[in-house]
């Protein structure tokens, strides 16, 4: 989802690539 993608845009969550993590 693009959920991902803000995690990484608004935190260091580089490391989470483009993961839908949560």
């Amino acid at each position: 989802g693009y959920s991902s993608a803000s995690k990484i845009i608004f935190g260091s969550g580089t490391r989470l690539s483009i993961q839908p993590s949560n």
